[in-house]
C-alpha cells in the first residue's frame, strides 16, 4: 500500500506542476487536455532520468535546497512589501481577523480541505526507502524525519500566516497563483515552485521501485517476483520503475488535483496506521513476556549482565566496564505504546472522515493482499509480535463489566526436618470480605517429637 501510495503521489506531483505551469499563462483554462499531456510528457522524461542520471541530481540536492529557499525568501519578502493593491493589503490585523475564521467554498468541509493538504505530509518516510544508503538507519531515519517534519510544519506556517495577513479571504478563495503574484520576484517564486514539484517527483520515483523491488525479492508475493530483478551494479530496478511509472500515467489521466488528493491520502494513512500499530503490538509483547532474568538484570549493582551457563560467552557483547552506559538517543523520549495506539485509530478515522468510499477501497484491498499472502505463503514467519488485538480488546472489556477478584498471595515456608507448620488465618471467611486479599495469615510451628 505504500507503494501504490508513492505511485498516486506521482500523478498529484506531475498534475500540480501542469497546473502551475498552465495558470501561469492562461488564469481559467478550459482544455484540461492540456493539463494531461504537460502531465504525461514529464512522468516520461523523469522516468528516463531517474533510470540513467539520476545519480547526478542526487548530488545537486544542496543545490536545489539553496533555490528552494531563496524562493520562500522571495515569498516573505513579497508579503513585507505588499502595496495593498487588487485585494492584497500588507501586513493588516483586519485581514488576519477574517482569514482567522474559515470558509469553505460549496460542498466543501473541513475534511475535504484535510484530504487535500494530506498529501505534504507524505515524505516522511522518505528516509526508509534509502535505509540501505545511510551508515546508521537506527539513528538516521528516526533525526532525520522528526528534523525534515519540524522543518516543513515550519515552512507551512509561514505560507498560512503570511497569506493570511497580507490576503483579502476572497482573493484566496479565487486565486490558485496568489504566492507566486505577492512574491517580490515572481518569476523565482515559480522556479522553486516548479522544482520542488520536479524533485517531489524524482523522490517517489527513486524510492518506490526499489520498496516495490524488495518486496518482490522477499518472494512473499510470488505473482510480483518478476519486479525484483535489477540492472549493473547496484541492481538498479529497471522494471519495477518502468511498472510505477506506467500506474502513475493511469492516475494522470484523471487530470484533477481535488480528486487525486484523497486518493493519494489513503494509503499512506492506511501505511501510517500499520507502522503506529506495529509498534503498540510488539511493546505489549514485550510487555507480557518479561522473563525474570530481566528483572533480575534492574537489581543487579554491578551493572553487568547476568550470563546462563548454557551460553556461550560474547567477549565483544560483555566487555564494556561497570561504569558504562547505554547510548540513549533524544528522540527514545517520544516514543509511547499508547500513542501509538491512538495514532493508529486516528488514521483510521482520518480515512473514513476524509472520504469513506476511497476508505473502504483501501482497505478492502489491502485485506485481499493479506489473505493472498496468506495463502501463497503459509510458511512466512510472522514476526515478532504475539500480540492479537481483539483478544486484548476483550479482556479489557470483560474486566471492565466484571472485574475479576484479586489474585491470592500465597507464600510457603521452608521446612526443616525437625520441624512442622502449620498455617492459620487471622479474618474471618464470610461475604462481607470476599473480595479482599487473603493476605492476613500466621504460621504456628510445631517440633516434631522423636
Amino acid at each position: 500500500m505504500y507503494v501504490l501510495g508513492q505511485t498516486i503521489c506521482i500523478a498529484l506531483y506531475v498534475t500540480g506542476f501542469a497546473e502551475a505551469v498552465v495558470l501561469k499563462f492562461d488564469p481559467n483554462p478550459t482544455n484540461h487536455w492540456l493539463l494531461r499531456g504537460i502531465g504525461i510528457v514529464t512522468v516520461l522524461l523523469l522516468t528516463v532520468i531517474a533510470l540513467f542520471g539520476v545519480k547526478y541530481l542526487v548530488r545537486l540536492q544542496l543545490v536545489l535546497l539553496g533555490i528552494l529557499l531563496l524562493a520562500v525568501l522571495d515569498f516573505v519578502i513579497g508579503c513585507s512589501i505588499a502595496n495593498g493593491t487588487s485585494g492584497m493589503t500588507g501586513f493588516n490585523s483586519t485581514s488576519f481577523r477574517d482569514n482567522l475564521y474559515p470558509g469553505f467554498a460549496e460542498k466543501q468541509s473541513f475534511f475535504t480541505v484535510l484530504g487535500v493538504f494530506f498529501p505534504t505530509c507524505t515524505g516522511l518516510m522518505a528516509g526508509v526507502n534509502m535505509q540501505g544508503d545511510l551508515k546508521s538507519p537506527h539513528n538516521n531515519i528516526s533525526t532525520g524525519s522528526l528534523a525534515s517534519l519540524a522543518f516543513s510544519g515550519v515552512l507551512y506556517y509561514v505560507f498560512v500566516i503570511f497569506l493570511a495577513c497580507t490576503v483579502q479571504k476572497e482573493l484566496l478563495l479565487s486565486d490558485y497563483m496568489i504566492a507566486s503574484e505577492i512574491s517580490w520576484i515572481s518569476w523565482m517564486f515559480l522556479i522553486g515552485l516548479y522544482i520542488a514539484s520536479l524533485s517531489s517527483i524524482l523522490g517517489s520515483l527513486y524510492g518506490a521501485p526499489r520498496v516495490f523491488q524488495c518486496i518482490a525479492l522477499d518472494n512473499i508475493i510470488p505473482i510480483i517476483g518478476v519486479f525484483g530483478k535489477g540492472r549493473g551494479a547496484n541492481n538498479e530496478p529497471v522494471i519495477a520503475t518502468i511498472t510505477v511509472s506506467l500506474v502513475s500515467l493511469c492516475f494522470v489521466l484523471v487530470g484533477h488535483l481535488n480528486i487525486l488528493a484523497p486518493i493519494t491520502a489513503m494509503p499512506f494513512l492506511l501505511t501510517y496506521a500499520a507502522v503506529n500499530y506495529a509498534y503498540f503490538s510488539l511493546a505489549m509483547t514485550e510487555e507480557r513476556s518479561i522473563k525474570p532474568e530481566s528483572i533480575l538484570d534492574q537489581y543487579n549493582t554491578e551493572n553487568t549482565p547476568i550470563i546462563k551457563e548454557s551460553e556461550p560467552l560474547n567477549s565483544s557483547e560483555y566487555a564494556y566496564s561497570g561504569t558504562e552506559e547505554p547510548r540513549v538517543y533524544w528522540h527514545e523520549c517520544l516514543q509511547s505504546k499508547w500513542l501509538t495506539f491512538v495514532g493508529a485509530f486516528l488514521s483510521v478515522l482520518m480515512m473514513f472522515l476524509i472520504h469513506w468510499l476511497f476508505a473502504i477501497l483501501t482497505i478492502g484491498l489491502a485485506t485481499i493482499i493479506y489473505f493472498y499472502t496468506r495463502t501463497t505463503s503459509p510458511g512466512t514467519k510472522p514476526g515478532a509480535s504475539n500480540f492479537v488485538l481483539s483478544k486484548w480488546l476483550y479482556r479489557v472489556v470483560r474486566s471492565l463489566i466484571h472485574p475479576l477478584p484479586a489474585e491470592e498471595k500465597i507464600v510457603i515456608a521452608t521446612e526443616t526436618p525437625e520441624m512442622s507448620y502449620k498455617t492459620m488465618q487471622l479474618t474471618d471467611e464470610n461475604t462481607d470480605y470476599q473480595e479482599r486479599e487473603k493476605v492476613h495469615q500466621s504460621v504456628v510451628s510445631e517440633q516434631i517429637e522423636t
